[in-house]
């Protein structure tokens, strides 16, 4: 039996690409209209595993997906970037000086700002999705309205693409994550997602960092998130790489479980990030 995979959107959508690109063209994917329905698929079995947005590499992290993970429990076992190239799609007919009313997910919408700004007099309207902004765009059959999405997504929903790369960085990756109810244990690990606090003290950061360095371990991602219900208290995510996970990452982690207040691990997964070194 297939593993059945979840994602937020529609066909078309980014997520629905990094989800095939993940687990492959026949994959068994069904659509959940928030992140957090995604989770709750996990939770209530009906999904194996949810593929999610984590980070983009113009705007930063998607600050909803790292809540919902700590709230959850559950763990990352894999990673997936995507280029995200946004164009702006229009019912056919529709020419650039009829649209009064742009859709997109609010992360088109910010990583469109620059071409955005070329047209003040446009309203700009978020939804949950940058597919679900071109199937609204295509079922209104308005000659006013326009969706900024993927050239994917004008193809599914019969769109005319009247701009390309509406987004302002040229290179605009998004770093999806594969998340499940468990752990996955691999030879091919070598990168590790942690969530932890820390107490109020002088140098509590400090002594996390300085073990990363001690160790010669490749720090690649921290993120700090308020804590639910606790003013000023804060979460903090975070990933490095390694070699392999051995006994040797192991003994660090306890090393931090120790000089941390509370450690959870996200997860053990294969770094798929490419990242440029100095002089290369």
């Amino acid at each position: 039996m297939k593993d059945i995979i979840a994602y937020c959107g529609v066909p078309g959508s980014y997520a629905e690409e990094a989800a095939l690109s993940y687990f492959g063209e026949g994959a068994q994917l069904i659509t959940a209209g928030s992140f957090r329905g995604a989770f709750e698929a996990i939770k209530q079995q009906k999904a194996d595993y949810a593929v999610l947005p984590l980070e983009n590499s113009s705007t930063g992290a998607i600050a909803a997906v790292y809540d919902l993970l700590g709230q959850y429990g559950f763990y990352i076992v894999g990673e997936c970037p995507i280029e995200v190239n946004h164009c702006l799609l229009v019912n056919p007919g529709t020419e650039l000086a009829d649209i009064t009313e742009v859709f997109s997910h609010e992360q088109g919408l910010f990583q469109s700002r620059d071409f955005l700004a070329e047209h003040p007099n446009w309203k700009q309207t978020a939804v949950y999705n940058t597919a679900a902004a071109a199937k609204k765009v295509s079922e209104g059959k308005n000659l006013h309205w326009a969706a900024i999405a993927s050239r994917r997504s004008a193809a599914i929903y019969h769109l005319e693409i009247l701009t390309e790369k509406t987004n302002f960085k040229d290179q605009n990756q998004t770093r999806f994550v594969v998340v499940a109810p468990q752990p996955i244990h691999s030879p091919e690990n070598n990168k590790v997602s942690l969530a932890f606090t820390l107490p109020h003290v002088s140098g509590s950061l400090y002594r996390i960092l300085g073990i990363f360095a001690r160790e010669n371990l490749n720090l690649s991602k921290i993120e700090s998130r308020p804590i639910a219900n606790k003013n000023w208290e804060y979460l903090f995510f975070l990933d490095f790489t390694a070699d392999t996970i051995d006994s040797r990452i192991e003994g660090i982690l306890e090393e931090i479980s120790k000089a941390s207040q509370t450690l959870k691990i996200l997860g053990y997964y294969k770094n798929a990030i490419g990242v440029e070194q100095d002089g290369k």
